[in-house]
């Protein structure tokens, strides 16, 4: 056993949504770490939803799935719930994700020795504000956040947790986001592209229809330049045909049959990411950045939207450019940037896999979250203080 986590307590991790994205899957990994680091743990979330499959995989019997989520608000059936856990030996609560805590904070109130930790992802939303909330929000010993700029946006929708606000940065396993541990060339081949030619790539994805038809505007735009389209192909990898007539017939009117490759899903993203020379992330809807920060692990540069946080990983990376969302013009133009220069885009890629290294490694944010977990129960310890 890890010494170092074998000295906390039991933690309750509150995973109350069905969603699966982002953030649940980097709260899944989470939890896998710590339990590879034998922290003791019990979890509770909702029956059926991925995080309930991951985790029963993991070890069924300190999962409980609840058939739906509790109420916002002073959920009487969910107090006894927390009431039995903590009574049964927790000893912190780590509660991913906000939209609960009026069903969370208030019965906390009666367990002043047990930590509340929260993290809060870029969907946070201003609440209204009442009588109880700063009395609530006491409970709340910290609340975890991936990026500085978010630190900045929740401060100023929760001023009564603004010391409280802690930047964990999200982090990967670097022995699987290992840009020599692939043979790029596999992928190339399948899609039929010459080792020679620069693939722009993009993943697909249903909630984002508007990004890659700005995708396809800016292939069209970009490969008018014939010397450009002698050396360039587009792919958007896990593209579904099915659902996605529009984009078809947009690629259709723009004869871009031939320069544009509608490739299936893959199963692993970083043979993905690193088969590509230039990855692009043209919705600011996506900007929680997880895949941008693989792709720069991965030492491909990035072209991703601007948004709240987008230079964290592009400006402070020097990995990447900064496109206005949505911009099909703004895309081809930054993609010539960085094409009309062979050079800058392979230092590009050199930065990118040395700023991902320094700053999202797994490692150092579990060190991080014992601090922050060691930190809440130092406090609780004496409630009083």
């Amino acid at each position: 056993m890890d010494s170092l986590w074998g000295e906390l307590p039991t933690v309750l991790f509150l995973f109350l949504t069905s969603e699966f994205g982002d953030d649940e899957q980097l709260a899944v990994e989470d939890v896998f770490e710590l339990h590879a680091r034998e922290m003791k743990w019990r979890a509770i979330c909702i029956e059926n939803s991925e995080i309930h499959q991951r985790l029963r995989l993991l070890q069924r019997e300190n999962v409980l799935a609840l058939p739906e989520p509790p109420r916002r608000n002073f959920d009487r059936e969910f107090r006894e719930l927390l009431s039995r856990e903590i009574s049964g030996g927790v000893g912190l609560l780590h509660c991913y994700g906000a939209d609960h805590l009026g069903s969370i904070l208030p019965w906390m109130l009666k367990y002043p020795r047990v930590p509340v930790v929260v993290s809060e992802g870029p969907k946070v939303k201003k609440r209204l504000r009442h009588f109880f909330q700063s009395l609530f929000y006491s409970r709340i010993d910290a609340i975890l956040v991936p990026t500085s700029t978010l630190k900045k946006r929740v401060a100023s929708m929760r001023p009564v947790l603004a010391n409280r606000i802690r930047v964990v940065h999200p982090g990967l396993d670097f022995n699987i986001f290992n840009p020599n541990h692939f043979d790029f060339k596999i992928l190339r081949q399948k899609w039929g592209i010459d080792p020679n030619i620069y693939i722009v790539g993009m993943i697909a994805s249903r909630e984002y229809t508007k990004a890659q038809a700005a995708f396809i505007k800016a292939a069209a735009s970009f490969l008018r330049n014939e010397e450009l389209a002698s050396r360039t192909k587009f792919v958007i990898v896990g593209f579904e045909h099915e659902g996605n007539e529009d984009l078809i017939d947009l690629i259709n009117q723009f004869q871009l049959q031939d320069q544009i490759i509608l490739a299936p899903a893959e199963e692993s993203i970083p043979k993905v990411l690193g088969s590509l020379d230039v990855y692009v992330l043209p919705s600011s809807k996506a900007m929680f950045g997880l895949q941008a920060i693989e792709s720069l692990a991965m030492g491909t540069p990035i072209i991703c939207a601007a948004g709240p946080d987008s230079n964290e990983w592009t400006g402070n990376s020097q990995g990447g450019l900064v496109m206005r969302s949505g911009d099909s013009f703004d895309l081809q133009r930054k993609l010539r940037m960085m094409l009309d220069d062979p050079e800058e885009l392979k230092i590009m890629g050199q930065r990118s896999v040395q700023f991902a290294r320094e700053n999202y490694d797994r490692h150092l944010r579990t060190e991080r979250m014992h601090e922050i977990y060691e930190r809440a129960c130092r406090r609780r310890a004496d409630p009083v203080s």
